[in-house]
């Protein structure tokens, strides 16, 4: 029963309410008030839980929706949507939110975002059906919802303010927004989106295609997408919310929402190493279309961590590559689109996104093990993609293809580099990509299919399986030898060079032979290419990076296969050459010959190399081994011995040949290598290895007699080798001899290339002779008699080339040298004459062949050993003398020949420069001549003898003698017991000034050391130490000691001092005998330096490394490492190393010592000296402690300041280096430590001292500059640890900006004019804006406070006072600006001080300077008090009123103008007395001044009619200005003051009132600036003149004196003289006579202007310049002209008005007979102004006039004020005649029509009706007369209006 009364009730109550609604229904207001009270509980009892409850609801709400259609309807949203939240019933929601959406647009937009916070609480936990509608409405609110700024502190409680502070409500309105972003609509209402569910559609369209249709109220999907965009940018939501909403908006077509969103992204602080986030973007690239995949994939190669992501990883490859293609993705398209297919553009970008992603992965995933299971996976994906584009030639080529393909290629490099894969499939892919390298076409992509192969050559590093070895091999040389042609478009032979020397060990003999076809293999190879091959060839260069132990390639092997076998180049195994029937060529066809001397020479070089298991391989070891092959004896025995006991006979047999058959190919370029080799190697060879070759020694007669001179001798020597060969018999030798003796017979009559053959001949026959020597055991056998028939003597043949003379010289060298006298039985005289004399003459000239030659002629002389008294008449003696003689030849390297020749002559076959020559496995020592005790004894007492002689060419030339002996001869006892004597003769070459004299001594040092026992090593240790820590050598001279080198110390006359006796000479000349003292300690000094830089030469570390070193040599050694010359440097570094064990450890013990000495050498007087102490200091305070040297810190800045301004420039550019390493390491300090104590006390070293006068404030510009550099550094790193210096620092920099501007700026401005130079001040205020020492002062003032402000503002104060450069003090108005503004508090205090200096300071000469104070000015007026605005404000007026020239108020103008614009706050409270001042200013007769002000007025004042508000104080001033002495302030006084009472009767125009106070204020002034002299301009003071009289009438009514001086004042003006001023004058004269309607002028003005009429030429008339076209008002008349129409127009507009109202015929008369007063006689129909001379002035001016007079009188008359037309008819006579009617047809349309017009109105005036005027009898004949001329005028007439005025004319004749 309960039950069933409360359903009752429940019901009752529903229906009352729908009574009461239905009631209402028409009367909208009511039922609008009836649905806001009990719509909310009507909805609420849809929840009942009565069934018959429910549905009488749903029948109300039905029913109900028919009622609410109307737009005045709006249902309580608010009350709605409070209990749509309230309620779990999902019917009351459904109607809730019915009813919200049906009302929600006609919200206002005030009430739609209050709804913001009741909608989105708890949005995100609401799982019912209507959550869709509810997000519905809230995007409907978000279109009004206004948004804070970003950033604002609104911005950041928005989250709060909008109910979103649980996250799972931002949570889910955030991905709901990005799905919104996702969404795309088509005309159709398609919903199809890819990446959105089917579900997510539904959510955002309500499943109603209306929803997102404007044209049935729907949202508009665009503008929403913008809004959300926005909303989501905004403080509502985290970084981690909104980031993937943020990549759909950046992704997006429309570049508002893409912008947005690239600018959330990059602001996003969202990890991309978080797992989660990067699972969702991976998930995201799944199913959303290419847009955002390409956005996603950018975002994923940023994460380390998403390369960890395999699956997904390839997952992406798949759909990324498989994509096909779709239209294109806008955000509103017609059709379906699905998220695997991409427009072809897009393609392509999503290829080049997952490109860049896969080779991220590929670098960063590298060393992770997940990565590992995709390598190759990735790789085949990647292959399948190339040749899906065509392989290996592309299908297409576009530039994206192209791009694509490229990145593909790299990426493959990338992956495989460290991809664990089979052996197979590394070859496979080695394949493929030689294969693309060699046949595709496309440049661009060909480099990285390189690089793909460079990478992957990293996976085949050796060793290798065998099986792999031998496809490598294929796969190389296979890529060696391809040939441009057919498919293949590219070689590939750098890239297989390239893995032959990456892939293959250094002894794969395959790997050898590439790098050998591909240094020579082809004529035109690429420079790459060969380099690539060299390097292949080099074992120091391919064991560079290993300490491992060096295998090179078995010689005997490449010799087996580069010239025994046939390299085969597919695989299959090389194949035996018949080496029985040819030459070894068979590996070089073609071209490739061009590699067969290299191939020689490299297996020879390998041999020696290893031959010689003790030689280095270091850079340069194929020149050092070369130079040792041939110089050294110990390593020619070596390799000797290593070829006698090889078991590769064979193969050096095989080697040989190879290079003999080479050798034989004379017309080809392989040759004269093949020869060398052949030559080099042979001479090794033991005899039973060479003998199979010695029968075809005759095959080398055609090279003996070649014409080419470089074939010759190797063929020669080759020949010798092999023809002397025991294996040949006697007779085959002999006949050899014969052959040769016949060619070389013919020398007498031999030409050209006979002589060549003779040449070749003497030479193969002289080594035929003397190897037959070396191979017997019987000298004499080997040697006939006649060989003087076959050498001719050198004296025979001096006339001949120097060619031929030097063939015979080295035969008859060859021949002395095996012992064999090759001279006549004659006496010594004829000897002398026929050997020694020529070959002395050719060695006087340099020639070594002859000099070598004297030596070895000596070996052939037989030698007794006499006693002295004989000995001058010993042959050898003579020679020997001869060889000494030479000591003045300068070329260094022929006194290397000499002692070579020296040498030889005493000590014969002992010497090893003899037993350098023999070339051949000896069987005896016949031929061995033994030494000569006496001479080596004799030879080397002269040479230590003249190794202390002053004279400089026998001083270098006995040392290097010297030194030949020692290296050559070391081993004789007569030598090894005077090696003390030679040590100590090197001792005193050292301080020699030649180089080459101190490297030989440096170097014989060496070999003595070497050479001798321990105890002299012990003395060289002891003189080497002294050398360092004593005084130095000690200088000996005589007379002819050269101490110094010609011109190195000019006399001024063409000479200069070399010697000890020019010294002496200098001085007595001079007068000053202490100049010897001063030369011969320059010599002292210039000989220490030497000795110690020559003792830095030769390698004596070991010794010092021996030794106990005393502790003073350190600082000498430390400051050696860094001497000037590189030599000494590298030789110096090298003994510290090998003294010094813990070079750290050393430095610190003897830091203070070391300091010190660089301190003390740094100001020494050697440039050396000083230049290598400034790099040692560099070098020893880098990196340590500021501590350790904190001490010497000011000494150290000290010394490099002085040294900066050294004569000596790369002292300079030393100290520099040191100087900014001291700068750096003070600036770095400040940035890494601060304000710490090391910062500050580095700071307060350093800062005094720069800024003192030996820093910033020297005289010397380098070390102000870099002083000036310094201090900019310090002040932009200092912060608050400059403060104590701040006040110095900005005076000190200030002053820099004038002295380190460039001279040439002053330069050109003082030769520039004031134009240009303006022009130049800009730019260099410019450039002090820019200026690092501007940017450096600003940096420093940041920390200025109170304490600093204190000091800084007297220095400023004086800095201001005492500028004198316009850098300077446009600099200090920048400071002055930024304190005023930056630090306004602590400048106030002084703020009034520094105004009241820039009242001075805007005067300033230089514009731009002046300008800078007066916007300094504007800034300090800021904090100024009140007494000081004022006081400035009345000096700028002051300074105006007593300027004397216009530059002052220029200055004044610009700093008014300053103020207005950059303080206009402060400039409005002083408006009282600034911009009456301003309107003065901007009636300056100065155009800048003008302008100036000008801009002051506009922008402050606004208009005229401001005038009003400041006459008294604008009066005041203009009579301050009027009583001044300077005529342009008088002049702009007057015109100020007229402009004033221009303003004034302009503004009673306004206002319709006349404030009479004014012009009762304004007069006085204006008369007086009336009363003025004319001057140009004045004319503007008479053009407000008759409006003031107008105005002014109440005052000239009542007080007639008052009116009567106005008369005065005008008529005064009139009858002025300047000729230019007098038309204006007539102008105000007849307009005055308007305004006063009281007086009759028009006599008065006739009076005056009367005279002006005459048009008459005046003979007498001064010619001036026709102004005419100048002025528009003058309408091209001359003066003349226009002064006499001004008295025209005075005449005809100056009648009394009232008269003319009154007798418009009687005024008209007057007028007429007063422009008839200079006629003789008046005649109307012949008006005096009617002439020639008039007419322009009446087409010009004149109709116009008449027309306005005639109407002015037909407008009387038709008011009765005509007057009497009897006897007046001839005044309109009058004017008819001066109309020109009979001229109808001239002037323009204008003046036609205004004639027309004219005519028409003095018909009417004529025609006027009787009871308008008075009748009298008239004249007829007169108006027919007119008629007849207005006819004809009309027929004449061209223009339509012109003929309808005329028509009109006619009908009023009519």
């Amino acid at each position: 029963m309960a039950t069933s009364s409360t359903e009752q009730r429940e019901l009752d109550l529903v229906e009352k309410v729908d009574f009461r609604i239905i009631a209402g229904a028409n009367d909208e207001e009511k039922l609008q008030q009836l649905l806001k009270t009990f719509l909310p509980p009507l909805l609420l009892k849809a929840g009942s839980q009565h069934a018959s409850v429910r549905n009488k609801v749903v029948q109300v709400c039905q029913r109900l929706t028919t009622f609410i259609q109307q737009p005045s309807i709006v249902l309580p949203v608010a009350a709605l949507l409070d209990q749509y939240k309230a309620t779990d019933s999902q019917l009351i929601k459904h109607f809730d939110l019915v009813f919200i959406q049906h009302s929600i647009v006609r919200l206002s937009v005030v009430e739609r975002r209050d709804l913001m916070p009741k909608i989105l609480p708890g949005i995100g936990s609401d799982v019912s059906p209507s959550r869709a509608g509810l997000f519905n409405v809230f995007l409907r609110c978000l279109g009004d919802f206004k948004l804070p700024p970003r950033g604002s502190k609104e911005d950041e409680n928005l989250r709060e303010q909008i109910g979103l502070q649980d996250s799972k409500d931002a949570k889910f309105v955030a991905d709901s927004l990005g799905k919104l972003l996702l969404l795309r609509m088509n005309a159709q209402g398609s919903t199809i989106s890819p990446g959105l569910a089917q579900s997510d559609v539904l959510f955002l369209t309500l499943n109603k295609p209306e929803t997102w249709n404007p044209a049935e109220s729907g949202l508009s999907l665009p503008e929403s997408r913008i809004q959300v965009v926005n909303f989501l940018a905004s403080g509502a939501f985290t970084d981690q919310e909104r980031f993937l909403p943020a990549i759909y908006a950046a992704s997006s077509s429309d570049f508002r929402l893409a912008g947005v969103g690239d600018d959330m992204l990059k602001r996003s602080k969202v990890s991309l190493e978080d797992k989660d986030i990067v699972r969702q973007l991976f998930e995201a690239h799944s199913r959303l279309p290419a847009p955002y995949r390409i956005r996603i994939l950018g975002l994923l190669s940023k994460s380390e961590i998403s390369t960890t992501f395999t699956d997904e990883i390839l997952a992406a490859f798949h759909l990324d590559v498989a994509a096909k293609r779709e239209g294109p993705d806008a955000m509103q398209v017609d059709g379906p689109s699905s998220s695997t297919s991409s427009s072809g553009l897009e393609l392509t970008k999503v290829h080049r996104a997952l490109f860049e992603f896969i080779n991220w992965v590929a670098r960063i995933g590298a060393n992770k093990p997940e990565f590992s299971k995709i390598r190759s996976s990735l790789v085949s994906l990647l292959r399948e993609f190339v040749e899906a584009q065509g392989w290996p030639k592309p299908e297409r080529q576009s530039l994206d293809e192209n791009t694509l393909r490229s990145r593909a290629y790299e990426t493959i490099g990338v992956l495989a580099k460290g991809t664990a894969m089979s052996d197979t499939e590394r070859m496979v892919l080695a394949q493929w990509l030689f294969k693309s390298l060699c046949e595709d076409p496309t440049a661009d992509v060909v480099v990285n299919i390189d690089a793909a192969l460079s990478s992957l050559a990293a996976n085949f590093k050796p060793p290798h399986s065998p099986d792999v070895s031998e496809q490598l091999h294929t796969l190389i040389l296979e890529s060696m030898v391809k040939t441009e042609e057919g498919n293949i478009v590219r070689s590939s032979r750098h890239a297989a060079t390239k893995w032959a020397n990456q892939c293959l060990p250094f002894s794969d003999i395959y790997a050898r032979w590439v790098d050998i076809l591909a240094v020579a293999g082809r004529r035109d190879e690429r420079s790459d290419v060969v380099e690539e091959g060299q390097k292949g060839l080099d074992p120091w260069t391919y064991y560079a990076n290993q300490e491992n132990s060096r295998t090179l390639p078995a010689w005997h092997e490449m010799v087996v296969h580069f010239f025994t076998k046939t390299i085969s180049y597919g695989g299959k195994p090389d194949a035996d050459m018949d080496v029985d029937e040819g030459p070894s060529f068979g590996n070089f066809p073609g071209q490739c010959i061009r590699a067969f001397p290299v191939a020689v020479d490299y297996c020879k070089r390998t041999l020696f190399l290893a031959a010689l298991k003790d030689f280095t391989i270091e850079p340069g070891w194929e020149r050092q081994l070369s130079a040792t092959v041939h110089s050294d004896l110990k390593t020619r025995r070596a390799i000797r011995d290593y070829l006698t006991s090889s078991e590769h006979g064979q193969a050096i047999f095989y080697l040989l040949r190879s290079a003999f058959d080479g050798m034989l190919l004379e017309d080809t370029e392989i040759a004269e290598g093949c020869a060398r080799s052949f030559v080099e190697l042979a001479s090794f060879t033991p005899s039973r290895i060479l003998a199979p070759l010695v029968p075809r020694a005759v095959e080398l007669l055609p090279l003996i007699t070649s014409n080419k001179r470089e074939i010759r001798p190797l063929a020669c020597s080759a020949f010798g080798i092999l023809a002397a060969h025991p294996a040949n018999s006697p007779e085959s030798i002999n006949k050899s001899k014969t052959t040769l003796a016949d060619i070389a017979k013919n020398h007498k009559t031999a030409v050209g290339s006979e002589l060549n053959a003779v040449e070749g001949a003497w030479n193969a026959l002289a080594h035929l002779i003397s190897r037959s020597v070396y191979y017997s055991t019987d000298k004499d056998s080997n040697v006939s008699s006649d060989l003087g028939d076959v050498f001719p003597t050198p004296d025979s043949v001096s006339s001949s080339t120097l060619s031929t003379q030097e063939a015979l010289i080295e035969a008859y060298s060859q021949l002395w040298t095996a012992g064999i006298r090759v001279l006549p039985e004659a006496d010594e005289d004829a000897i002398s004459k026929a050997f020694v004399d020529p070959l002395v003459l050719l060695a006087k000239k340099g020639n070594e062949k002859a000099i070598t030659a004297l030596g070895r002629l000596a070996i052939s002389l037989p030698s007794s050993e006499v006693s002295s008294d004989e000995e001058s008449s010993d042959r050898i003696a003579v020679i020997l003398e001869k060889l000494f003689a030479l000591y003045e030849l300068r070329q260094a390297e022929v006194h290397f020949t000499v002692g070579e020749a020296i040498t030889a002559a005493i000590a014969c076959w002992d010497s090893e420069v003899v037993q350098l020559t023999l070339n051949v496995e000896a069987s005896g020592d016949s031929y061995r001549i033994f030494k000569r005790s006496s001479r080596v004894s004799t030879v080397l007492e002269k040479l230590l003898a003249d190794c202390k002689n002053t004279k400089p060419s026998l001083l270098k030339a006995s040392g290097i003698w010297l030194f030949c002996i020692i290296q050559y001869c070391a081993h004789l006892e007569e030598v090894q017991s005077r090696l003390r004597e030679c040590q100590a003769a090197f001792m005193r070459l050292l301080s020699a000034r030649d180089e080459l004299v101190q490297e030989t001594a440096s170097r014989g040092l060496s070999l003595v050391y070497e050479k001798g026992d321990s105890a002299l090593k012990g003395d060289l240790v002891r003189d080497l130490v002294s050398s360092f820590t004593g005084s130095g050598p000690q200088l000996k001279v005589d007379e002819e000691t050269e101490l110094f080198e010609a011109g190195a110390l000019p006399t001024g006359d063409g000479k200069s001092v070399t010697s000890y006796k020019d010294i002496v000479s200098l001085a007595n000349e001079v007068g000053d005998q202490s100049l010897v003292y001063k030369l011969m300690s320059m010599a002292t000094n210039a000989a220490t330096w030497s000795t110690r830089s020559a003792f830095g030469r030769f390698g004596l570390s070991n010794i010092l490394s021996e030794s106990e070193v005393d502790p003073k040599l350190y600082p000498k050694l430390y400051r050696y490492r860094f001497d000037p010359n590189p030599n000494v440097q590298k030789s110096m570094n090298d003994i510290w190393k090998a003294l010094v064990k813990d070079s750290n450890a050393v430095i610190e013990t003897h830091f203070d010592a070391i300091m010190k000495d660089l301190l003390k050498c740094i100001l020494g007087k050697e440039w050396r000296v000083r230049e290598a102490s400034c790099a040692a200091i560099i070098d020893l305070v880098g990196g340590r402690p500021f501590q350790k040297y904190e001490q010497y810190y000011k000494d150290i800045w000290n010394a490099a300041l002085k040294v900066l301004d050294d004569v000596k420039g790369t002292v300079r550019n030393a100290a520099l280096h040191l100087c900014i390493a001291l700068s750096t390491t003070l600036v770095r300090q400040l940035e890494e430590s601060g304000n710490t104590a090391s910062a500050r006390a580095m700071m307060n070293e350093a800062l005094p001292f720069l800024l003192s006068d030996k820093g910033i404030e020297s005289g010397v510009k380098e070390v102000k500059l870099f002083a000036t550099d310094t201090v900019i550094k310090i002040c932009k790193k200092g912060g608050k640890a400059l403060n104590p210096y701040i006040a110095t620092i900005v005076s000190d920099l200030l002053g820099s900006l004038t002295t380190l501007e460039s001279d040439i700026v002053n330069y050109y401005y003082q030769r520039m004019g004031e134009d240009d130079r303006d022009k130049i001040d800009k730019l260099r205020s410019s450039a002090v804006a820019q200026s690092p020492i501007t940017e450096a002062i600003e940096s420093s003032l940041r920390t200025v406070d109170a304490d600093v402000m204190e000091n800084l503002a007297p220095a400023l104060e004086e800095a201001i006072k005492t500028a004198i450069g316009m850098p300077t003090k446009v600099g200090c108005s920048r400071v002055l600006s930024t304190l005023a503004t930056r630090h306004t508090v602590d400048f106030k205090p002084y703020s009034a001080r520094f105004l009241q200096l820039m009242e001075k300071q805007v005067l300033d000469r230089n514009d731009e300077v002046s300008q800078g104070y007066a916007r300094s000015a504007a800034y300090i007026i800021r904090g100024c008090p009140d007494e000081a605005k004022l006081r400035f404000s009345d000096r700028l007026l002051k300074l105006y009123l007593e300027s004397e020239d216009e530059a002052r108020r220029q200055k004044v103008a610009d700093a008014v103008l300053a103020l207005s614009k950059i303080s206009p706050d402060h400039f409005n409270a002083l408006e009282g007395k600034l911009l009456p001042f301003a309107y003065l200013g901007k009636h300056d007769t100065d155009d800048y001044v003008r302008k100036e002000f000008e801009e002051v007025w506009d922008k402050h004042a606004g208009s005229s009619l401001s005038v009003a508000r400041y006459v008294s104080e604008i009066v005041e001033l203009v009579q301050k200005s009027l009583n001044t002495a300077q005529w342009s302030l008088k002049h702009a006084g007057a015109l100020a003051i007229s402009s004033a009472v221009a303003g004034i009767t302009k503004a009673s125009d306004v206002t319709g009132q006349v404030n009479v106070e004014n012009l009762n204020t304004l007069w006085p002034v204006y008369e007086k600036a009336l009363a003025l002299k004319t001057f140009p301009g004045k004319e503007k003071l008479l053009e407000p003149f008759p409006d003031f009289v107008s105005k002014s009438k109440a005052i000239w009514q009542k007080d007639a004196s008052f009116g009567e001086q106005l008369k005065k004042i005008a008529v005064r003006e009139a009858k002025r003289n300047n000729s230019d001023y007098r038309p204006h004058a007539f102008r105000c004269l007849w307009k005055f006579a308007a305004a006063r309607d009281d007086l009759t002028m028009l006599p008065t003005i006739t009076e005056i202007v009367t005279p002006y009429l005459d048009m008459t030429e005046d003979e007498d008339a001064m010619d001036v310049d026709d102004k005419a076209n100048t002025n528009n008002k003058a309408r091209g008349l001359d003066p003349k002209s226009q002064t006499a129409w001004a008295a025209m127009e005075a005449i005809a507009k100056g009648y009394n008005r009232a008269k003319m109202q009154e007798d418009a015929m009687g005024q008209l008369k007057e007028i007429a007979l007063a422009l008839e007063e200079n006629a003789k006689k008046p005649d109307f129909k012949k008006p005096y102004i009617g002439q020639a001379p008039f007419d322009a002035i009446r087409r010009v001016f004149w109709y116009g006039c008449v027309l306005e007079l005639l109407q002015t009188a037909v407008k009387a008359g038709e008011e009765g004020g005509a007057g009497s037309l009897a006897g007046n008819l001839e005044v309109l006579q009058f004017y008819f005649a001066t109309l020109d009617l009979d001229k109808a047809d001239t002037g323009t349309e204008e003046q036609r029509l205004l004639r027309a017009k004219s005519t028409m109105a003095a018909v009417v005036l004529a025609k006027l009706p009787k009871d308008h005027a008075t009748t009298g009898t008239g004249s007829g004949i007169a108006l027919a007369e007119i008629k007849k001329k207005v006819e004809k005028a009309s027929n004449e007439e061209r223009s339509t209006e012109v003929h309808g005025s005329w028509k009109t004319c006619l009908l009023l004749l009519d």
